[in-house]
């Protein structure tokens, strides 16, 4: 079986889950026989054994005003006339709104030039594209929902063009995949997507012991100081303003525990002016985005880590957190509460009830042993590998369903 593939992040260059999503998932359908032609906007590095197709959509329209693997998570901004795929004229657009246009159009001549059986498109930057590989081909389309406009909102607030594209692609979409029954019932009741189109199959993560690194943050360590660490987009979505006012919290207690915050975002300056007015400068570090080795030394040195999310479809940073040894505290407002039972859970708004769950981790040696050991063993079922074959049997069960 061959599928054409469609996403936006795919690693070495990614800045979140969708690309490490992309890239697990990718990785086993190959390993299971499926023959995947990934189609990225731009060409760039990659990793993997898929076969790479560029869309370049550079030549056609400026993308990169913006870095663009991190630019879908912050919707359109500024006024300009543009036209889309279908020759229709679409104005309030930013460049990011732009290039997906320009992706969906690239991606039909690469439609019309490949021979596949289905197409497969990751997230609302690629609907666009795999709509316009289903209207020059006829083969049956499958979305893949690892976000939706009212998840990067964390409201009701949501870019109405962002919207719009997720609508579109739905109605073309012979099956939708999303990455828990958290966004299922986003796509239901958001988007009047009928229950029976979807289907929910979880993230999973890589389940062989990572590499140990060098130890760090040993000089404040020898002083009694406790870590508890955030990973990943300051964002509204992402809850980071929770988690400093918990923080602030847990200091009046504890004055030796120090919170690490790890990612960066357009709301980076507002999370820095909030520590600040909290006074809590001498407590919150900002680490910039950590990646790869960086990352992943600073997971096994740390205490804690916390996913403070007001609406996170899935989240694999506890999954990371619990390879490297580390417990994990995540809001219940989480996909992967949904697969995970061995980490701490909270409301997002509920700093009190943070803050205490916080202290209690930092406190109790045994309960965090106890997270960690049970943590371990849970992750080895939440494996890339279940996941494709998941993805496999409904990408048989369409064709049997679409051919005559």
């Amino acid at each position: 079986m061959r599928v054409l593939t469609f996403g936006w992040d795919f690693p070495p260059i990614r800045n979140g889950g969708l690309g490490v999503a992309c890239y697990g998932l990718t990785r086993e359908l190959c390993r299971q026989g499926i023959e995947v032609i990934f189609v990225l906007p731009r060409s760039q590095p990659t990793s993997g054994p898929p076969r790479f197709v560029f869309a370049d959509i550079e030549r056609n329209v400026r993308v990169y005003e913006v870095p663009s693997a991190i630019a879908p998570y912050y919707g359109s901004q500024s006024i300009r006339a543009v036209y889309d795929e279908f020759g229709r004229q679409i104005v309030s657009q930013h460049t990011m709104l732009e290039a997906v246009h320009a992706f969906a159009r690239r991606a039909a001549l690469i439609a019309q030039q490949e021979e596949f059986d289905l197409i497969h498109a990751h997230d609302w930057t690629s609907y666009l594209a795999g709509v316009a590989a289903k209207r020059v081909s006829g083969k049956p389309l499958v979305l893949h929902v690892h976000a939706t406009a009212f998840d990067q909102a964390a409201s009701e607030n949501i870019d109405p063009a962002m919207y719009e594209i997720e609508q579109t692609g739905f109605g073309y979409a012979d099956k939708i995949v999303t990455v828990s029954h958290f966004t299922k019932n986003i796509v239901v009741t958001k988007y009047q997507v009928p229950p029976d189109r979807i289907e929910v199959i979880h993230n999973g993560c890589d389940t062989h012991a990572p590499p140990r690194h060098a130890p760090t943050l040993q000089e404040l360590k020898a002083q009694g100081k406790r870590f508890v660490m955030y990973h990943g987009r300051i964002t509204i979505q992402k809850g980071v303003d929770y988690f400093v006012r918990a923080a602030r919290r847990v200091v009046d207690v504890d004055p030796n525990v120090i919170f690490i915050v790890s990612g960066w975002g357009d709301m980076t300056n507002q999370i820095i002016e909030q520590v600040g007015q909290m006074g809590l400068s001498q407590h919150v570090l900002f680490a910039g985005a950590l990646w790869e080795e960086e990352r992943d030394r600073m997971y096994q040195n740390v205490d804690l880590v916390v996913m403070p999310s007001v609406s996170e479809p899935f989240g694999l940073v506890p999954l990371e957190a619990m390879q490297h040894g580390t417990p994990s505290l995540i809001s219940k407002q989480s996909g992967v509460g949904e697969v995970i039972s061995h980490v701490l859970k909270v409301d997002f708004w509920d700093v009190d009830e943070m803050a205490n769950k916080i202290l209690a981790t930092l406190r109790y040696g045994t309960m965090q042993r106890q997270l960690v050991q049970e943590g371990a063993q849970e992750i080895q079922r939440l494996n890339w590998h279940s996941a494709a074959q998941k993805i496999v049997q409904l990408y048989h069960s369409l064709l049997r369903l679409i051919t005559p």
